[in-house]
């Protein structure tokens, strides 16, 4: 019995992919070294930048159009909130 509630627990809190929607805008929170491994930081930072990326008080916390984020890789934008 206890297997099933760990088991539906899981189900329920597992870790689900992030679903932009089109022609949203959001504040997305980005694993910057997944975005273009190899590269600094500060480079990193830089290319968001030219991108259309706006950058927010947070360090790892950037806002950005639905068109914009859908450019990166999957694995490097770990969570989006609607504005």
């Amino acid at each position: 019995m206890i297997a099933s509630i760990v088991r539906m627990l899981r189900i329920i809190f597992r870790e689900r992919p992030v679903e932009l929607k089109p022609g949203a805008r959001y504040a997305a929170t980005l694993d910057l070294a997944k975005v273009r491994p190899g590269m600094a930081e500060a480079d990193v930072r830089e290319w968001l930048l030219k991108m259309g990326f706006t950058p927010t008080s947070k360090p790892h916390i950037w806002k950005a159009a639905e068109p914009y984020l859908s450019r990166l890789p999957k694995g490097s934008i770990l969570a989006a909130e609607k504005l």
